[in-house]
């Protein structure tokens, strides 16, 4: 139940300050807000408690002192639903928006603007809340007092009509309290006569609309000229949006049914909104995507398999460009309501018949993924559409930034790897190669061990011989790209494709890059966790080749080469089995256990059921996955911690330094993996909150 307080804890000024903040109590002097601020009473309400219900008679109006509350509709109870990012928690309520402290509730639907006189929301507290609440008998009395002051009120109602429709619609819904007054300010009013088109298909676009009331038709020409209609919306809707993201041709015509009230919102406030404010620019992609009737490119492949925990998987090809989706079977049941016909209401609405689950935000992120990648010919999405009108310095720090990320693609490359490989490639992956690659990597270890404390002599009694380190820079390329064919040649002896491959340099590092999405579509896990790891395959190859030429080649400069070279190669190897980052080691275990989004699974477990599994050991036995991942992410960086004291050895017998406590020398071993570990902590927080 909620609190009156008999006290007050909010003293007359901050009162006041929050009163004359909203529009609507603007105008009023001191005097009369300090008499206003007398009226309302302070009210508490704990977590989860409704502070308004939908469809109740209004009686009083609320400012959000302290805490925040969630806008939301109720489902009826004949129709439950589960929302996505918790399988097992079941909800009854749709969300609309989050109030902040400073925001009112009720003004928007008080008894001076209310046409129905009923609540249209239910508001829950989502945390601990403080308002104040005045009822209506109350303000009533306070006008009566105040005559002048209710014709003040009634002359700045618009902009508090137009900032309640404006957060109604799904990219403003976030907007703080400011920003929202901001730009109800911005938006322009207009009247639009039935049957009148507001704009047409094939016009260049440079606003949208939201209908305030009325109704508006849209609709596209078929090849018979005739309309066919696509929508018919009416307030709060926004409409004519697309063009403000992809800054296109309006893909249809829209025309007014009846006397329609439209705000018009130009593309220079969108603007000022995309560059202050975020996720403003990922929800009107949303609203554009929930506006259209996707349509899946016909020349799209799909291929379905089972994985070993009993869950379909669908992958999607686009021999168009070469990119591919691996979809569950949710993402499936999407996929085939994208026939042109269906809006994105419509599609989310049959997933929820379907599967019980409600994720409208999940299905447009899902769309504009197809729309961006070319398996939906209807959208075009240009996310930098906005950028040529941003600052100067904001377009050269992305040029800059480009420019240190370069990569170069090599399209086509599997018709030269084809070739390649079977003109003699494919002889390394007999057995007799197979055996003999696997003797020279044994060797080839066994010689780079046993000629370190050689190449340690020759790095303290040759004259610049650390000036070698410069020398092997360019090959560090080479070993990438060796490393990257090692994957591409394992995909080709399994007859899948590689569309592109490439190199570039990532800030200062070089890096190469293969596509291996094609083994996507090979259900078997053994021939995926075998290109994975055939790259780390080709870097310890390259490594035991040079180590063994350190034994048949007696010139000290270039054995200490060597041997560098073969540690880089070695560093490399391991680096790439690194679990905690999305490199070959974590694919091997993703292929493995046959879990697609092992490392986000992992982190559920440990942060939800793990302190169950303490208490109840059955719960380990449902979690294998899990906690085989977390294993090989404590004994990787137990390996790293002991790399990090190998190489500092080796540096400090190089100088001939040799500290008195053994002690001494585990300090940078167990810095290393203490910054790991809150870099692990760290990253675990995160995505447990997403």
């Amino acid at each position: 139940m909620p609190e009156n307080l008999a006290g007050k804890t909010i003293n007359r000024m901050q009162r006041q300050r929050l009163i004359t903040m909203l529009p609507c109590f603007a105008m009023l002097s001191p005097e009369e807000s300090q008499e206003l601020a007398e009226c309302m009473a302070e009210v508490c309400y704990a977590v989860g408690e409704k502070i308004v219900e939908e469809n109740t008679l209004i009686d009083s109006v609320y400012i959000l002192v302290q805490g925040q509350a969630e806008v939301v509709r109720l489902i009826p109870k004949s129709r439950k639903i589960k929302i996505t990012s918790n399988q097992a928690e079941k909800i009854d309520k749709v969300p609309l928006a989050i109030l902040n402290a400073g925001e009112s509730i009720g003004l928007n639907d008080s008894g001076f603007f209310s046409t129905t006189g009923k609540r249209t929301a239910t508001v829950i507290a989502l945390s601990n809340v403080l308002v104040l609440c005045l009822d209506l008998k109350r303000l009533h009395d306070f006008f009566h007092q105040h005559p002048p002051l209710q014709s003040a009120i009634y002359a700045c109602s618009g902009q508090i009509l137009r900032a309640q429709l404006i957060k109604q619609s799904l990219p403003f819904s976030q907007l703080s309290h400011e920003r929202l007054m901001w730009l109800s300010n911005q938006v322009e009013e207009i009247y639009v006569p039935p049957g009148t088109v507001i704009f047409e298909e094939g016009d260049v676009g440079d606003c949208c609309y939201l209908i305030r009331s009325g109704q508006v038709e849209i609709f596209t020409k078929q090849i018979d000229e005739l309309p066919h209609q696509l929508a018919v919306l009416q307030a709060p809707a926004v409409f004519g949006e697309a063009t403000l993201i992809t800054r296109a041709t309006r893909n249809a015509t829209a025309r007014a049914l009846s006397d329609c009230d439209l705000f018009k919102l130009d593309y220079q406030y969108l603007l000022e909104l995309l560059e202050s404010e975020k996720n403003i620019a990922r929800t009107f992609m949303t609203l554009m995507v929930d506006r259209s009737r996707p349509l899946q490119n016909s020349h799209v492949e799909a291929h379905q398999f089972t994985t070993t925990d009993q869950q379909t998987v669908v992958i999607l090809k686009n021999p168009d460009n070469g990119s591919y989706f691996k979809l569950s079977e949710e993402g499936w049941f999407i996929w085939q309501q994208m026939n042109g016909q269906q809006t994105m209401q419509e599609i989310t609405m049959a997933l929820t018949d379907e599967y019980n689950v409600f994720a409208p935000d999940v299905v447009a992120a899902l769309i504009s993924k197809f729309a961006k990648a070319g398996f939906v010919t209807n959208i075009k999405i240009d996310d930098g559409a906005y950028q040529q009108k941003q600052p100067i310095w904001k377009r050269v720090m992305l040029k800059v930034k480009h420019l240190l990320q370069t990569r170069i693609v090599i399209g086509d490359a599997d018709i030269w790897l084809t070739q390649f490989y079977h003109k003699g490639a494919f002889l390394l992956f007999n057995k007799i190669s197979k055996i003999i690659m696997a003797c020279i990597i044994v060797l080839g270890f066994l010689a780079f061990a046993l000629s370190t404390s050689q190449i340690i002599e020759l790095f303290r009694t040759i004259h610049h011989s650390w000036a070698l380190i410069i020398l092997f820079i360019p090959f560090t390329l080479l070993s990438v790209a060796l490393h990257e064919l090692g994957h591409a040649l394992a995909i080709k002896s399994y007859g899948h494709e590689v569309h592109y491959m490439g190199v570039g340099w990532q800030w200062v590092t070089p890096v190469a890059f293969i596509d291996t999405s094609d083994m996507w579509l090979d259900p078997r896990r053994a021939p995926r966790i075998f290109v994975n790891l055939a790259g780390v395959f080709a870097d310890v190859l390259v490594a035991g080749v040079f180590s063994l030429f350190i034994f048949l080649i007696p010139i000290g400069y270039i054995q200490v080469f060597l041997w560098l070279f073969a540690l880089f190669t070695y560093l490399s190897a391991f680096r790439m089995l690194n679990p905690l980052q999305e490199l070959d080691g974590y694919y091997v275990l993703v292929d493995l256990f046959d879990r697609p989004h092992l490392r986000k699974s992992a982190v559920v477990w440990l942060v939800e059921e793990f302190p169950n599994a303490i208490r109840n050991p059955e719960f380990f036995k449902k979690n294998i996955p899990a906690i085989l991942y977390w294993l090989a992410c404590i004994v990787f960086l137990l390996l790293v911690s002991l790399l990090v004291w190998l190489i500092q050895t080796f540096v400090l017998t190089i100088f001939g330094f040799e500290p008195n406590n053994f002690l001494v020398t585990l300090a940078l071993p167990a810095t290393i993996g203490f910054i790991s570990c809150l870099g692990i902590i760290a990253d675990v927080r995160q995505q447990a909150e997403e």
